[in-house]
């Protein structure tokens, strides 16, 4: 589950939109800094002395054995006390991507069900919690079916869902100067880039500044994002180049790991011990993420654009680079579930881990990533709800 409590005056909390799942869907895009898809939004709107909170949770951990515990677990997390009516958005896909009709519905009626399940488990009422679909580009909504029904929920279409870029919500972030979510990677063209590479073999001695070479490789994958392609020869020998010093970097444990350190330092003006990182980040609240290396912060999506290059590196460069394409993208993958851990984003970093796993069935260290996001083991900067 990715939860997340946006930013609030100290006495005039933001109150979240909810009467339209455009600004819902919207919402959760702006505050967790990914796009919802294939997913359950649990949302409070919010009072004078409670903060709204957004969380989101794959479809997929729903609906697998245990999903309904810990669907009523959510529930619980959000509906402590609270009269406020809690708001669950079904979105499959990404609420625009065109699905086949009776698989909409019949999603809506399974999630919509398990959620009446979840409030009566909790002895919470009907109109305590409102569900509503997102799909094909329109909101469904998702009411108790009439006595005489045999179905438990009644779907239907209901109206249009406006793009990000039209709802009340994105043009109130503009307004407020709030960062606007990048649109998706191109992974394509990310692959691409990666299979052109050529990665110099790993020195396990190196002093190289792995901060430098972090530096230099975002600006590259910025200058690239602006050029063409190959045909501007100069750019692109030059920025591959510093992309590929990078990779060959990380393919070292002990830079890795020291990159690490660099993402928990920014803007930090003190040093954390290397070596007790992550026992300090889970005792010591006063280490807490900078922006920057939160989802959708630019030193957290140079790190996904570098996940995707060394992927298409991993398959389609020679043969005696793969190795090292390999250890560099699972030392990405794994700080990347790290920071998204650090944030709170348990959902993201699960779904790092599973691609991890995907990639090395047999990975010992995918196990214990594991361990560390299902575990009680939380971060110490922010309570867990």
């Amino acid at each position: 589950m990715t939860m997340n409590i946006p930013p609030t005056a100290p006495h005039e909390p933001p109150l979240l939109p909810l009467a339209d799942p455009s600004e819902l869907l919207a919402q959760a895009h702006l505050s967790l800094a990914v796009m919802p898809c294939d997913c359950l939004l649990l949302a409070t709107a919010g009072t004078v002395t409670e903060p709204p909170m957004i969380t989101r949770s794959p479809l997929q951990d729903i609906t697998d054995p245990g999903g309904a515990e810990r669907l009523a677990h959510q529930l619980h997390l959000m509906a402590p006390g609270c009269d406020q009516v809690i708001e669950a958005l079904v979105v499959i896909g990404d609420g625009f991507q065109e699905v086949l009709e009776p698989l909409v519905r019949e999603t809506l009626e399974r999630l919509g069900e398990m959620l009446q399940q979840a409030a009566r488990s909790l002895a919470l009422d009907r109109e305590d919690v409102l569900v509503r679909g997102a799909a094909c580009g329109r909101w469904w909504s998702v009411d108790p079916a009439s006595s005489d029904s045999a179905a438990a929920v009644q779907v239907a279409a209901a109206g249009e869902l406006l793009p990000f870029s039209r709802t009340r919500t994105a043009a109130s972030a503009v307004l407020a100067g709030r960062c606007i979510p990048r649109p998706p990677l191109d992974t394509a063209r990310l692959r691409a880039l990666g299979s052109d590479l050529t990665i110099p073999a790993p020195d396990i001695s190196s002093r190289v500044d792995v901060g430098m070479l972090f530096a230099r490789a975002r600006t590259a994958l910025e200058r690239l994002e602006r050029t063409p392609g190959p045909d501007a020869q100069g750019v692109w020998m030059t920025e591959c180049e510093h992309i590929a010093a990078l990779l060959s970097a990380l393919a070292v444990d002990r830079l890795h790991w020291e990159l690490m350190g660099r993402c928990v330092e920014r803007g930090a003006a003190r040093k954390i011990d290397r070596e007790d990182l992550l026992p300090i980040l889970a005792s010591d609240g006063s280490w807490r993420p900078h922006a920057d290396v939160c989802a959708g912060g630019s030193w957290y999506r140079a790190l996904e654009e570098l996940q995707a290059v060394a992927a298409g590196a991993m398959t389609a460069a020679p043969v005696q680079e793969r190795s090292t394409a390999r250890c560099a993208w699972r030392a990405v993958t794994t700080l990347l579930v790290l920071l998204a851990w650090w944030n709170h984003r348990y959902a993201s970093a699960g779904e790092l881990v599973a691609a991890l796993e995907e990639v090395e069935p047999h990975s010992s260290l995918a196990r214990l990533l594991t361990r560390l996001i299902d575990t009680p083991v939380r971060p110490a900067w922010r309570a867990a709800p």
